[in-house]
C-alpha cells in the first residue's frame, strides 16, 4: 500500500497512512467482569476527551512492509491483537486515538472544514447539504457517505446515528434542528465525498458546536483552518444589523431576536487565527449567508434588493446542476457579485469592511495591499459570497411549514471542489 498523508479529522494533526495504529476490538470480560484484553491510558487520548476517564483499548503499530511492498494493493490486512490474539481491522490516530474510518487509511484523507457563527442555522445547512448530495450528487458523479466512525462510550456520536436522527427530525417531522446545547468536547460530524469516476475523495468535517464558542473554537483550533483542503463559513444574514432591524416587523421578531455575531466579530476571530502564524489565506473560502429566504421574500423593505440573480420571476432559481449536472460559474459570480455589492452599499447592508476583509485576505495571501488600486470584482479571487436556505421558509414554532424546500445549499461545496480542481466538475462554459 502506497504511504499517503492522513489529516486526522478529530486533533487535524498529518501524519502517514503507515502510522495509524490498530486498535483491538476485544470487548469481552472474564467472570470477574474484567475485559479479557486489559485496557490502557493514552495522554493524547485522555488530553482530547478532555479527562472523561475513558480507558483505551490496546492499540499497536503495523507492520513494516519492505519497499517494493508498500507499492502493493492498498487493502489493509487484519492484525492479531499481541495482548489476547483478537484479530482487528480497527485504526486509530497516533496523536489523538480516536477511531478513524478505513478509507482514510487506506487512501490518505484531504478535508472541507465547515464553521458556522452563532444562529447561523449551521446544524439544519449540513443535514440539508448532505440530503441534497444524496438525491442529487449523482448527477455530478458524487456520493456522499456518512462515517460510523466512534470512539469507546460515545458511539451514539457516530455520524451515520447523528445524521440519520436529525434527517427524520427535520424531512419526516418537519421539526427545526434547534439551537446546539455546549459540551464538554465537540465531537466532529464527517462525511465521504467520493467521485467514482475521477478516482477522487474528500471529506466534509462539521463541528456542530454551540455558536456561542466560535471566537473560541477559531482560536483554540487553528490547525482545523490551516490544514483543511477548504473552508465553508456559515454566516446569519439576519446578523447584519441593516436586515435585523428591517425585519424586525416582518414577522421575523423570533429570529431577530435571537443574540448574534456581527460580521466585524467573525472578521477579527479568523484574522487571529492567520496571526498565530497559521497560513489559511491560500485556500477557498465560501463565505455563505445562510436563511436567505428572507432577504430575497423581503427585497421590498431592504432597499429592493436585486434578487434577479436568485430568481426568475417569482420563483426561486436553484442550482444548474440539479437539471443539467454542470455547474455555472456565470451564475455562482453573478450571485457573488450582487451579495458584494450589498456588502459595500451604506443604504442596504453597509458591511463594506467584511467584504474588503474577504477580498484582501483570500486574494492577496496575507500581503498588504491599497485597496483602491485593486479591482475588487476580480474572477480569480479565492473566495465567493453565497446566498442558501437550508429550509426554503422561516419556521414557526420550531416547525417547518409544509415541506422542506432547501435552496442551493450545494452551491458552496460544489464551487469548492470544482476550485480544488481534483475533481470533474462540468460547467456550463464546457463544450
Amino acid at each position: 500500500m502506497a504511504d499517503k498523508t492522513i489529516l486526522c479529522p478529530y486533533c487535524f494533526e498529518e501524519f502517514r497512512t503507515s502510522e495509524a495504529l490498530y486498535q483491538c476490538v476485544n470487548l469481552e470480560k472474564d467472570n470477574d467482569g474484567e475485559y479479557c484484553c486489559p485496557r490502557e491510558t493514552q495522554e493524547g487520548y485522555d488530553r482530547y476527551w478532555r479527562g472523561e476517564d475513558l480507558p483505551l483499548r490496546y492499540t499497536w503499530p503495523q507492520k513494516k512492509k519492505g519497499f517494493f511492498a508498500r507499492f502493493g494493493s492498498s487493502t489493509l490486512e487484519a492484525s492479531k491483537c499481541p495482548q489476547c490474539g483478537q484479530l482487528s481491522e480497527r485504526f486509530v490516530c497516533p496523536h489523538c486515538f480516536n477511531h478513524l474510518p478505513i478509507e482514510m487509511v487506506q487512501n490518505g484523507s484531504e478535508i472541507i472544514s465547515v464553521v458556522g457563527s452563532p444562529s447561523s442555522g449551521k446544524t439544519n445547512y449540513i443535514i440539508t447539504l448532505i440530503q441534497q448530495l444524496r438525491k442529487f450528487g449523482s448527477r455530478l458523479d458524487l456520493q456522499v457517505t456518512p462515517m460510523q466512525v466512534y470512539s469507546d462510550g460515545h458511539k451514539d456520536d457516530a455520524t451515520d446515528i447523528v445524521y440519520n436522527k436529525m434527517r427524520e427530525q427535520l424531512f419526516d417531522s418537519g421539526y427545526v434542528i434547534e439551537k446546539t446545547p455546549e459540551a464538554k468536547k465537540d465531537v466532529p460530524l464527517i462525511f465521504h465525498v467520493y467521485q467514482q469516476s475521477t478516482n477522487r475523495s474528500i471529506y466534509l468535517v462539521f463541528y456542530d458546536t454551540a455558536g456561542e464558542k466560535f471566537q473560541e473554537n477559531i482560536k483554540n483550533n487553528a490547525k482545523y483552518l490551516s490544514r483543511s483542503s477548504g473552508v465553508i463559513v456559515l454566516l446569519d444574514c439576519l446578523s447584519v444589523p441593516y436586515i435585523k432591524e428591517a425585519l424586525r416587523d416582518k414577522g421575523f421578531d423570533e429570529l431577530t431576536g435571537r443574540p448574534s455575531m456581527p460580521l466585524t466579530e467573525i472578521q477579527t476571530a479568523l484574522a487571529n487565527a492567520q496571526q498565530d502564524r497559521v497560513d489559511i489565506y491560500s485556500k477557498p473560502f465560501a463565505f455563505v449567508f445562510s436563511k436567505f429566504d428572507a432577504v430575497i421574500d423581503n427585497k421590498d423593505a431592504l432597499n429592493d434588493f436585486p434578487v434577479q440573480a436568485f430568481c426568475k420571476g417569482d420563483q426561486y432559481l436553484d442550482s444548474s446542476y440539479k437539471r443539467t449536472g454542470k455547474l455555472d460559474i456565470d451564475k455562482i459570480n453573478e450571485i457573488n457579485s450582487t451579495i458584494e455589492l450589498a456588502l459595500d452599499d451604506e443604504k442596504t447592508w453597509d458591511q463594506t469592511e467584511f467584504r474588503l476583509f474577504a477580498h484582501n485576505w483570500t486574494s492577496q495571501k496575507n500581503k498588504k495591499i491599497n485597496i483602491n488600486s485593486r479591482d475588487l470584482d476580480d474572477s480569480d479571487n479565492n473566495y465567493r459570497f453565497f446566498g442558501v436556505s437550508a429550509l426554503g421558509s422561516m419556521p414557526v414554532d420550531s416547525s417547518v411549514e409544509g415541506k422542506v424546500t432547501p435552496y442551493r445549499v450545494m452551491d458552496p461545496l460544489i464551487w469548492m471542489l470544482y476550485k480544488l480542481g481534483k475533481f470533474n466538475i462540468p460547467t456550463t462554459k464546457d463544450k
